[in-house]
């Protein structure tokens, strides 16, 4: 269905809960004056709030890296490349913005989507240096058999238009393929 987002049982319970701590939050500023909400009720203001930081991290962090492959093997290295990503990002203040000065889940959604974005865009230089040729035996023995592209860090295949898992290779050889990058450099005029 054209324009339909589907979300998971998780996304959804995690996004009920954080609506709901929103929802609070939203009503309490219509009947109480921030400065108040400080002072007077700075105990149960102060639980909201990290009800809402707790809620709105297990949401973000569910939508941003939900579903990303990654082997075990190559975790420490992925998490610095999606780090890295978070870090120059402007997503989680604006979400922070989002929820606490607008309660704004769709706002909050659609941030937590465009996170996710970047974290698969820097990503994306990992996942290439991690690219193979995966040579099937059979592959080996039969010239009309292409070998296939494989990716290690995620343990897929390209197969039929698609990823598609296979953590399986000892039926054959994975040759590392070298990523080469083209820098476009400054032209110099001829003398």
């Amino acid at each position: 269905m054209e324009g339909y987002v589907f979300m998971d049982e998780m996304e959804k319970a995690l996004r009920e809960e954080l609506e709901k701590h929103l929802d609070t939050l939203r009503r309490n500023l219509e009947v109480v004056p921030m400065d108040v909400l400080k002072t007077k009720y700075k105990k149960p203001y102060q639980e909201l709030k990290e009800s809402i930081c707790k809620a709105a991290t297990a949401y973000t962090r569910h939508v941003s890296l939900g579903g990303i492959r990654i082997k075990q093997k190559y975790g420490d290295e992925a998490t610095s490349y999606a780090n890295e990503a978070v870090k120059d990002s402007q997503c989680l203040k604006r979400i922070s913005e989002a929820a606490f000065e607008r309660q704004d889940m769709n706002e909050i959604a659609a941030l937590a989507k465009q996170l996710r974005e970047e974290i698969l865009q820097v990503l994306h230089v990992f996942y290439l240096q991690h690219m193979c040729i995966y040579v099937s035996k059979e592959c080996m023995s039969d010239h009309h058999l292409a070998p296939e592209v494989y990716n290690d860090a995620t343990a897929q295949v390209w197969r039929n238009g698609e990823w598609q898992t296979m953590e399986d290779t000892s039926c054959g050889a994975l040759l590392p393929v070298e990523v080469i990058y083209e820098v476009p450099g400054p032209v110099e005029a001829a003398a």
